[in-house]
C-alpha cells in the first residue's frame, strides 16, 4: 500500500521545539504517512536531533539536508520529494492533536477533495490556548477562506498539476499558495475540527516588522493573474474577488500596524510610513486592474453573508471604493495617522 500522506516539516534552527513536534506526528492514530524533514541549513542540534529520530523510525522519517534559502524554499523541496497521496505542513515548532491526520486524510479521500481545511489553537509555549479559529460550515461548505498553511491538507496531484508552490525568499508565503489552492478548483471541503496548535513566540517572523523586499507583492498579484485564467469554470469570482480583498484591507489596515510601522524609534516613522504608502498603492493599482468592479462585489453587502463579520464587508466595501476613486494612499496616510 503507498503512503497516504506526506507531512513536510521545514527546519531551521529548532532544537528547543523540534522533539515536541515530531512526536505529535508520531503519536497519531494515523500511521500510513511518512514525515519529510527538510533540514534548511540548522547550525543548532537541530541536524542531530533529526538523526536520532530517523534512526529509531527509519520507515516514516525522511531527512533532505540543504543550504539555508529559507522557509519558502524549504517547503518547495519538501513538495518535491513527497511521495504521499495527499501532502500536509507543519511548522517545526508547532504540533498536532493525535487525530489530526486520520480525520483530514479520511476527509480528503471520501469527499473526493483537493483541499480539506480545518481550524488551529494559537498556544503559548506554555500550552495555553490564546486563541482558536475555527470554521461553521453547512455540509462541508464554507465562505470564509483563511490563507494560512495551518490545518490544511492537500491533494498532492493538484498541486503539482497547477504547479502550485511557495514564493522564496519571501515572508506571507502561505497567501499565494492557498490563493490559488483554494480558487483553482472548488473541490474544497470544510471541517468543524481543530486539531492543529501553532505556537507563538515573541520575536518570530510573524511579530516582526516587514522589510520590503521581503514581502511577496509581484507573487502576489501573478497569482491572481493566474487564478483568473487558469481555473476550472467553476470558480465563484465574487469569493475570490472578496477574498483577495479582506486579505489587502487586513494586511494595510491591521497586519502592519502591528508590526509597528509607525514606531517611534528615531529616524525610522518616515521610512516605515513610506513603505505603507508603497503597499496601498500596490493595492490599489492591483485592485483597479484585476477588479475593477469590486466596489459591487455581492459578499461585501451589509446585512448579507453573516459568515463573514460586518467590520470584514464593510472594510472590503469602503476599500474599494477608495481604490476605485484613487484614494487609498490618502486614507492609509491619515488611518496611520490616526490609530498610529
Amino acid at each position: 500500500m503507498g503512503i497516504k500522506v506526506s507531512v513536510i516539516i521545514a527546519v531551521y534552527n529548532c532544537e528547543m521545539y523540534i522533539e515536541t513536534c515530531l512526536q505529535s506526528v508520531l503519536q497519531q492514530t494515523f500511521q500510513n504517512y511518512e514525515m519529510v524533514l527538510v533540514n534548511d541549513g540548522s547550525t543548532d542540534c537541530s541536524p542531530e536531533i533529526l538523526a536520532i529520530y530517523q534512526k529509531k523510525h527509519p520507515d516514516k522519517i525522511k531527512i533532505i539536508n540543504k543550504k539555508n534559502g529559507g522557509l519558502s524554499s524549504a517547503r518547495n523541496v519538501g513538495l518535491g520529494v513527497a511521495e504521499g497521496v495527499f501532502v500536509t505542513f507543519l511548522d517545526s515548532d508547532d504540533y498536532l492533536e493525535e487525530h489530526y491526520l486520520e480525520i483530514l486524510v479520511n476527509t480528503i479521500e471520501s469527499k473526493n477533495c483537493d483541499v480539506v481545511c480545518s481550524g488551529q489553537y494559537k498556544v503559548k509555549e506554555s500550552g495555553e490556548i490564546v486563541d482558536t479559529i475555527t470554521y461553521k460550515p453547512e455540509n462541508g461548505k464554507c465562505l470564509m477562506r483563511r490563507l494560512n498553511i495551518s490545518g490544511k491538507i492537500y491533494r498532492t496531484q493538484y498541486i503539482q498539476k497547477c504547479n502550485i508552490s511557495f514564493p522564496i525568499g519571501k515572508v506571507y508565503e502561505d497567501n499565494s499558495f492557498n490563493l490559488q489552492a483554494f480558487f483553482l478548483s472548488d473541490k474544497n471541503f470544510f471541517l468543524d475540527y481543530v486539531g492543529y496548535y501553532q505556537v507563538v513566540h515573541e520575536g518570530s517572523i510573524t511579530s516582526r516588522p516587514i522589510v520590503m523586499d521581503a514581502l511577496p507583492l509581484g507573487d502576489w498579484r501573478n497569482c491572481i493573474q493566474k487564478v483568473l485564467e487558469n481555473h476550472d469554470g467553476s470558480i465563484d469570482r465574487d469569493l475570490f474577488e472578496f477574498t483577495v480583498l479582506s486579505f489587502f484591507t487586513y494586511f494595510l489596515l491591521v497586519r502592519n500596524r502591528k508590526r509597528e510601522y509607525l514606531g517611534n524609534i528615531a529616524g525610522n516613522k518616515i521610512v516605515k510610513m513610506k513603505n505603507v504608502l508603497q503597499i496601498a498603492d500596490f493595492f490599489q493599482d492591483t485592485v483597479n486592474c484585476f477588479f475593477p468592479n469590486a466596489r459591487k462585489n455581492k459578499y461585501a453587502v451589509i446585512g448579507k453573508y453573516k459568515e463573514f463579520g460586518i467590520a470584514q464587508r464593510m472594510g472590503v466595501k469602503v476599500f474599494a471604493w477608495l481604490c476605485y476613486y484613487k484614494k487609498a494612499r490618502n486614507f492609509t496616510k491619515i488611518f496611520y495617522k490616526m490609530l498610529g
